[in-house]
């Protein structure tokens, strides 16, 4: 028997804890915005060098090569080459919005501010989602709490970074397919788009992810007369203007990740300050390199974590392997042909996620035997679909009779990612 279809909405979670929830989030990113280290965290240099490059040249869309990086003291520009390669609408925009940095010591925080207000929106599109995916108030924690406490998420909440942008758009598009699968309105399909498109601005990684999992769900939801046909076209209209910069991108450079001299160099140093330019590691050796630094990855920490820390990490493990169980039963039950309402979503984003991941272990390791680098492992790639996380652990709950073992899990899920937080990853990094 097919697992009972997840409400679209309901009153698992008022408005008034939801919105005290989002205002907390967004207080959170507000503090992280004005006392965070530009030159501690996930390349903030380096996302606001390209920022002061496009107001300095007048150019929204600059030679990648070109590229400078600022000092992080003063801002001022220096020579050394920036190793961003992602395309330059997200910059762009926050060029035209904000002031001109380094001429205006406010120009940071309101560049700061302008993620702050990128990350609360798509931490709010979570907690609708998991209010969503929740029949009692018990799942609606169990679905929220590993959602909103993400260790990475919350320390780029407050930092200038193209991420901010492509969780957002992933938290729409998630929430959208979320609504339309269990019978919302067909106006959350512009939700879906929005995300898409948003995802597309942000970088390649999050396009390929949110793309290759909303396709086929609507696609399924079109050709079982849940959407119009015209949705469709819409989709490929987004789809297209979401993959135009990476068009671009191809026929200035020949890739749509072009490899940039100052991402080359950052390998290259990188690789020789950390002797590891000699000897280059089999697949086998380099898979398990990658596993291992994947996993210490979730902390968004700079020092190697202890012997609790490292401890600590079986939690999000588990929590992942948890939500990928769920996914396995989604697919079972499609194959079985008594699908639940939320299966096709969870098969759809874990697929991306796979494919995603394979295709960045290869890349990874085609930069390791090209210049030694080993430090391509990065979780963060896949925060767009973070959201998949709930649905996936949501169809393993479905499936489950009431009982100790439903409880136990829902407990988990609640519980883990704050043991992780104290254990191991404190909030905002």
């Amino acid at each position: 028997m097919a697992p009972p279809d997840r409400a679209t909405s309901g009153p698992v979670a008022g408005r008034g804890i939801l919105l005290l929830l989002v205002l907390l989030l967004g207080l959170g990113g507000v503090a992280n915005a004005l006392r965070k280290d530009i030159a501690k965290g996930f390349d903030e240099v380096a996302h606001v060098s390209y920022v002061a490059q496009i107001q300095r040249d007048r150019a929204p869309w600059p030679d990648l090569r070109a590229l400078r990086m600022l000092d992080p003291a003063s801002l001022a520009p220096t020579d050394l080459p920036n190793y961003l390669n992602h395309p330059p609408p997200y910059y762009a925009a926050l060029a035209r919005l904000g002031p001109v940095i380094g001429a205006d010591p406010a120009a940071l925080p309101v560049l700061r501010l302008i993620n702050v207000g990128l990350a609360t929106a798509a931490m709010g599109a979570l907690l609708l989602l998991a209010a969503g995916l929740a029949r009692t108030r018990p799942e609606f924690w169990a679905y929220a709490i590993p959602l909103v406490t993400i260790p990475t998420a919350l320390a780029l909440n407050g930092a200038v970074n193209n991420d901010n942008l492509a969780i957002l758009g992933g938290a729409l598009a998630v929430l959208g397919l979320q609504r339309l699968l269990c019978g919302g309105r067909r106006a959350w399909l512009a939700a879906v788009l929005a995300g898409v498109v948003a995802a597309g601005l942000a970088k390649f990684t999050a396009l390929l992810l949110i793309g290759g999992c909303a396709g086929p769900v609507l696609l399924r939801l079109v050709v079982r007369g849940r959407l119009p046909g015209t949705a469709l076209i819409a989709a490929a209209l987004a789809l297209a203007l979401a993959a135009a910069p990476y068009a671009v991108l191809l026929a200035q450079y020949g890739s749509p990740v072009p490899e940039v001299p100052g991402h080359l160099a950052m390998m290259r140093d990188g690789a020789r300050e950390a002797g590891w330019d000699g000897a280059r590691l089999g697949l086998p050796a380099y898979l398990a390199n990658f596993a291992a630094l994947f996993a210490v990855q979730f902390m968004p920490v700079l020092t190697e974590p202890g012997p609790v820390g490292t401890a600590a990490l079986a939690l999000p493990l588990a929590l992942m392997g948890l939500s990928l169980a769920g996914a396995g039963a989604a697919l079972a039950r499609l194959g079985a042909g008594r699908a639940g309402s939320l299966d096709p979503l969870a098969v759809a984003g874990w697929a991306a996620i796979g494919l995603v991941l394979a295709a960045h272990v290869r890349f990874g390791y085609l930069n390791h035997l090209a210049t030694g680098w080993r430090l391509d492992a990065y979780p963060r790639y896949y925060l767009p679909l973070a959201g998949i996380t709930a649905v996936g652990c949501a169809c393993l709950v479905a499936g489950l009779p009431e009982g100790r073992a439903r409880r136990g899990i829902l407990a988990f899920l609640a519980g883990a990612p704050l043991a992780f937080a104290l254990l191991g990853a404190p909030p905002g990094g």
